[in-house]
């Protein structure tokens, strides 16, 4: 099997989760990790691990790039990724490869996780209301299930709770038949990959926190950032039937998302005045599905700005 590592200026979390791949209890398995155009002191902090993995530099071309360099090069049948600031439990690949093996009908298998670097005392299948435990499921031994849906990817699309890259292992036979990380994509190119393997494979998963998530309080998000998140997010949906065919049933939940998603970017503008960016975003959501709500914004776009000022001060006195 192949363990494969995208990093980017990631140099000062690199020997501990290095540390956390050597020390698997599972040994028959090969290491690449694809320096993504590090700045940083990555090559210094890798050197003694050198005779135990596969180092490959390239350009700065994003994590799916990273990704797919290293699909490229990877021997093993199974392929687990590991996030370059996570860390694994030292029984990570071993539960999982033994999950995958004593059931070949299986093409992706997740495990829960913790996080780290903030106060938490759940695991990851805990957050959200527990929403990564909504879906259905069949117990297959003492930690493992199966999830049990005969729509995998409705369900997905539905609940809107997707497993991590540093959590996931992956037959290489599912690559070839979805393709690899979509490159266009900046962010949020692991939730499309886990939608277009849910299209085709059966999920698993082992109900133990086998991974640490790493909290990093320099990736918070600014208002910028949620312009991006959202922008991001419009294009993954609008692609989405390009890399996999959706039901009539799918295409309506894409739609639908894909409306929520240009109306947060479209009422975003409308609150920083943006009034011109915002109509065409809330134009776009109403095409894509319509709600009430998204048209009453829609028309107040068309309203002078000294207005909305006054109906913003308004709301603000009457919600007092």
């Amino acid at each position: 099997m192949s363990v494969i590592i995208p990093s980017y200026n990631c140099g000062h979390f690199l020997r501990e989760t290095l540390n956390s791949v050597v020390a698997q209890t599972f040994k028959d398995f090969e290491t690449i990790l694809i320096d993504d155009g590090s700045t940083d002191n990555t090559k210094e902090v890798i050197e003694p691990y050198r005779d135990r993995i596969t180092y490959v530099q390239g350009p700065n071309k994003g994590a799916a790039a990273a990704r797919n360099n290293g699909l490229k090069i990877a021997s093993g049948e199974l392929i687990a990724f590991l996030d370059a600031d996570d860390l694994w439990d030292c029984e990570k690949l071993s539960a999982q490869v033994a999950l995958m093996n004593s059931h070949p009908e299986i093409g992706v298998c997740y495990t829960n996780f913790q996080c780290f670097g903030a106060p938490s005392s759940t695991t990851g299948f805990e957050e959200r209301g527990g929403a990564l435990l909504r879906y259905g499921r069949e117990k297959i031994g003492k930690a493992e299930y199966v999830l049990t849906s005969t729509c995998l990817l409705t369900d997905f699309l539905s609940i809107q709770a997707f497993p991590k890259p540093s959590m996931l292992m992956v037959r290489q036979s599912c690559f070839e038949q979805v393709g690899y990380f979509d490159e266009s994509l900046s962010i949020c190119e692991d939730t499309q990959m886990c939608l277009r393997l849910a299209k085709y494979f059966k999920f698993a998963y082992v109900d133990c926190p086998l991974v640490e998530r790493r909290v990093r309080t320099d990736t918070l998000a600014s208002a910028a950032d949620d312009r991006r998140y959202a922008s991001v997010h419009i294009q993954m949906f609008e692609n989405l039937e390009n890399w996999i065919p959706l039901s009539s049933r799918e295409r309506s939940i894409t739609n639908a998302l894909l409306s929520s998603y240009l109306f947060a970017a479209g009422y975003t503008d409308f609150a920083h005045d943006q009034l011109d960016s915002s109509r065409r975003y809330l134009r776009s959501s109403l095409r894509a599905h319509f709600s009430f709500k998204g048209f009453l914004y829609f028309a107040m776009t068309y309203l002078p700005t000294h207005w909305i000022r006054t109906l913003r001060v308004l709301r603000r006195q009457i919600a007092q």
